[in-house]
């Protein structure tokens, strides 16, 4: 069966959609906000990226086409659940180990977009962290006991005005630890917007009130490799638009639409009785918002 067949075929969930292969088996997937990158359990697969059988210990979708034969694709990166974008797969065995060699040689180059709290005192820079790790003992995991050094770039794109105190980060990962960049976002008093477990819950209360968006503002934007495959060097490039969500937050401002898009056709104004409406002046709201 061709690689192209292959892909055709494959169980994706709803909203996964395919950015890019090669000849090699080599692909990538655009993960929605909320999927998993693959299944906890095994009732768990129309939450993950496939609708599948998964091989915990191969790291490995297995399914049938319609022809009844058995097709494997191969998980290669991560993604967190409320994080969307570019994710790899391979399908075959050998271009799957390759990828992840070239992650652990931090060959793989990767962009993510986040929605931080307050503008960096430096519009780019590097952060260099000492992270604490989890380590598993038996049957019991014992917390904060390894220390992992984590290693990010990081370049203000864009600042609101006149809404939230927030900027539009590039981050540029050179190590790859577990919620490195959610740790380190926080770590340097700049937490990502909607992060319920490291990010600033009042706040993340305030964006939701204001705007209605609720998700987590990290996206995985562009993944890219250079490898050498059965004698031929290969450069490999996803790229993933940015979610409308970031624009929405980013262009709020107080007492404006309520920072939410309305489309559609206008309705017709509805005459008012303006004694019985009362509106904060645009002063005011400014006085009582964004204090957290």
């Amino acid at each position: 069966m061709s690689i192209q067949s292959q892909i055709d075929q494959m169980p994706l969930n709803k909203g996964v959609k395919v950015i890019v292969s090669n000849e090699d088996g080599l692909l990538a997937l655009e993960k929605p906000v909320g999927l998993l990158s693959h299944p906890n359990t095994d009732e768990d697969n129309k939450r993950s990226l496939l609708r599948a059988t998964y091989d915990y210990e191969e790291e490995v979708f297995i399914w049938k086409n319609e022809a009844g034969e058995e097709q494997r694709a191969w998980l290669i990166n991560r993604l967190d659940s409320p994080t969307s974008g570019v994710i790899l797969l391979g399908l075959n065995e050998e271009i799957a180990r390759l990828i992840k060699q070239c992650f652990i040689a931090q060959q793989v180059h990767k962009t993510y977009f986040a929605l931080i709290r307050k503008t960096p005192s430096r519009l780019s820079g590097d952060w260099k962290d000492v992270l604490k790790k989890n380590v598993q003992a038996g049957q019991r995991v014992v917390k904060n006991v390894r220390a992992v050094t984590a290693k990010t770039h990081y370049e203000v794109t864009k600042t609101a005005v006149g809404g939230f105190p927030i900027c539009l980060v590039r981050l540029m990962p050179v190590t790859g630890r577990t919620h490195q960049l959610r740790v380190q976002c926080k770590q340097h008093g700049h937490p990502i917007v909607g992060d319920r477990t490291y990010g600033s819950f009042s706040f993340n209360r305030e964006i939701v009130q204001e705007t209605g968006q609720r998700r987590m503002m990290l996206h995985s934007g562009e993944t890219a490799v250079r490898y050498a495959y059965k004698g031929q060097i290969r450069d490999f490039k996803a790229v993933s638009e940015l979610p409308e969500a970031f624009n929405e937050v980013m262009r709020f401002r107080p007492g404006v639409n309520h920072g939410r898009s309305q489309p559609g056709p206008r309705p017709k104004p509805q005459p008012v009785k303006r004694q019985l409406v009362k509106r904060p002046t645009s002063a005011a709201l400014a006085q009582r918002r964004f204090k957290h």
